[in-house]
């Protein structure tokens, strides 16, 4: 990919991320798809792992196809994304999203 390419993707990817509303999730592969770059849902992963702990992204709004927190579980970086999930409603079972109180998902 391009310099321009990866400016682009970094700069759509962030533009979705940001307008995810609270209580919703997206999974890598369908913020890859939505910037325009089917496939490239592990360079999603990078990029937000690449983003300041103090972002006011919704970063942790971000977790993979099974609907699942990708980190390994009892990590600082597990703990941060299950608690700002449940913060937002969600009910976790292990690393999996199950359902959001607060919004009645399925």
């Amino acid at each position: 990919m391009t310099n321009q390419a990866m400016e682009h993707f970094k700069s759509q990817v962030l533009l979705i991320l940001s307008e995810i509303p609270s209580g919703e999730y997206i999974s890598y592969g369908e913020l890859a798809k939505q910037a325009g770059f089917p496939g490239y849902a592990r360079q999603v992963g990078r990029l937000m792992k690449l983003l300041p702990k103090d972002t006011k992204l919704p970063w942790f709004r971000v977790v993979n196809s099974q609907r699942k927190i990708s980190f390994a579980e009892n990590t600082d970086a597990y703990v941060r994304q299950r608690t700002k999930l449940e913060d937002e409603g969600w009910v976790i079972v292990g690393n999996k999203l199950m359902i959001n109180d607060l919004t009645n998902h399925k």
